[in-house]
């Protein structure tokens, strides 16, 4: 499948006549490659986020926990952590999922721009 997908490639770089026409052609396929970039690095920094705040709220529950005597209390701080964690995992849930639907929009936005640009060259 590479070496067919590299023969269609060298194939396609031969048909252009000048660089401009190369640099028109790619100019999608950068677009492309820019978007995706951008939102992985957003679900990273989103998770990354997560993960530390998950972290120094446990850590911070431990050291709550640890310090309770009455055991209804610490049932109470408990439940109030868990809840809290679920909000928390909720919100960021919500939030990679608008980034992936941002990013599907921009993705169809580009592919139908590139498709109306084509017919138009093409006529």
């Amino acid at each position: 499948m590479f070496t067919q997908l590299t023969e269609q490639l060298t194939t396609a770089m031969k048909s252009f006549n000048n660089a401009d026409q190369f640099t028109t052609a790619m100019k999608p396929f950068n677009s492309l490659v820019e978007i995706n970039t951008k939102t992985v690095e957003q679900l990273i920094n989103q998770q990354a986020a997560l993960i530390t705040t998950i972290m120094n709220d446990s850590v911070a529950q431990t050291k709550s926990l640890s310090e309770q005597t009455d055991l209804a209390t610490a049932i109470e701080s408990q439940k109030v952590f868990t809840e809290e964690l679920q909000a928390k995992v909720t919100a960021s849930a919500k939030e990679a999922y608008e980034v992936v639907t941002k990013t599907s929009e921009e993705v169809t936005s580009l592919v139908k721009d590139s498709m109306v640009e084509a017919t138009t060259i093409s006529q």
